[in-house]
């Protein structure tokens, strides 16, 4: 599937009665296809469109990157490849998560404080530690045994501690820490993260998505 100008032209931010605000990772740095492209990735329900909006969005960052290597169009370079990684299966899923460890290096290189970039490595590691034993032998492969060695549950907790403290603002922030504790058996603490995702008034597609995923894991967790 090729996205066409009309793809493009259709992808604009609507979202059901939902007041539209630029989502938190796009910075005025950041060109608006690739904010159209994500946010018409979290609003489809067609698995393989979902993909291949965001490969489409992901040319486009590294393209503005290219263009100029500010932190903020990496950062949302990031933000693709980890949703790319969310979505993708096997091999490509292991590319996507290499890609987004070799620029997470790069950010948090520059800013080491970085709240968003802290949360997608706390994301990256959380995921690693969730891998099948097939997926981590290819991980072990594409992105070194030291990357792996990194990634702890100790670890991914820090980092997404430190996002959700910094940025409390950002849904995703609590809503990640929230699975982290499910996954670690401390549902006490993953239900008061979720009711703080409830708390925040989602106003664009991918924040949506967000809210959803946390009223699901809300429902899991017998709240």
């Amino acid at each position: 599937m090729t996205i066409t100008t009309t793809m493009l032209a259709a992808a604009v931010l609507a979202l059901g009665g939902v007041e539209q605000k630029r989502p938190e990772w796009a910075t005025e740095a950041v060109p608006d296809t690739i904010v159209t492209l994500v946010e018409r990735a979290a609003d489809t329900e067609d698995g393989d469109l979902r993909k291949e909006l965001l490969r489409e969005a992901e040319r486009h960052a590294r393209e503005a990157v290219a263009a100029d290597d500010q932190t903020n169009r990496r950062y949302a370079l990031a933000v693709v490849l980890g949703l790319r990684a969310n979505v993708e299966g096997g091999k490509t899923k292991v590319q996507a998560a290499a890609s987004l460890s070799d620029e997470l290096d790069v950010i948090l290189e520059r800013e080491p404080d970085h709240a968003g970039a802290r949360h997608m490595l706390g994301r990256l590691h959380a995921g690693i530690r969730r891998m099948g034993r097939i997926t981590r032998w290819l991980a072990t492969n594409l992105m070194g045994g030291d990357e792996l060695s990194r990634a702890t549950w100790e670890t991914a907790e820090a980092n997404l501690v430190y996002a959700e403290e910094h940025a409390p603002h950002v849904a995703d922030h609590h809503l990640q820490l929230a699975l982290l504790y499910r996954d670690t058996g401390r549902p006490e603490l993953a239900a008061e993260e979720v009711s703080h995702v409830l708390d925040i008034q989602p106003h664009n597609a991918l924040e949506q998505a967000v809210l959803d995923e946390a009223l699901r894991v809300r429902s899991e967790l017998g709240q």
